[in-house]
């Protein structure tokens, strides 16, 4: 709590300084323009401290939203390879089965959200049923390393939210 409180106050600080330099430049630096531009200035602080509380579930990490695109393009590519090969092949290499998958994203939020889509979005994987604990995911082989490969998903969806997990669990279906 205390970390959270120093960074709102350098967060704070920083637009304050960066708010006033603005209005320095834009009133030539008039020093009776401060009359009105020290109130603006702190109503622009509390606008945007309000802003930030309302918007606080969507806080996205820049570290993470580069990891999550680049492990989701990667791993498209990768799985759709993957997909056609195994359809495409002699003798169909597929296990279909279903995985149960345990949440470690919080319930509450867009995390969950974006992970089942996201899972989805992936070739071989589809969710069949969303639950309070557990996601059901349809695999198209389900023998494979879909839980671990989920793991990662998660890891990066938290990752893009800037949340840490708990140790990842699956079992079958």
């Amino acid at each position: 709590m205390r970390r959270q409180r120093a960074a709102l106050s350098v967060r704070s600080s920083a637009l304050g300084a960066l708010l006033a330099l603005l209005w320095f430049v834009l009133t030539g630096g008039a020093v009776s323009s401060w009359i009105v531009g020290v109130p603006t200035i702190a109503a622009a602080l509390v606008l945007a401290r309000q802003i930030e509380r309302l918007t606080s579930p969507l806080r996205l990490d820049p570290a993470g939203v580069l990891g999550f695109v680049t492990y989701f393009l990667r791993e498209s590519v990768r799985g759709g390879i993957d997909v056609a090969g195994r359809v495409s092949a002699r003798r169909l290499r597929v296990a279909p089965g279903l995985v149960r998958y345990r949440w470690r994203l919080p319930a509450d939020g867009p995390a969950r959200a974006l992970f089942a889509l996201s899972a989805s979005l992936l070739p071989g994987t589809l969710v069949a049923a969303v639950g309070e604990h557990e996601v059901l995911i349809h695999a198209l082989d389900a023998k494979g390393p879909v839980p671990a490969e989920l793991a990662e998903l998660e890891q990066r969806v938290a990752g893009l939210f800037a949340l840490r997990l708990s140790a990842p669990g699956a079992t079958d279906a």
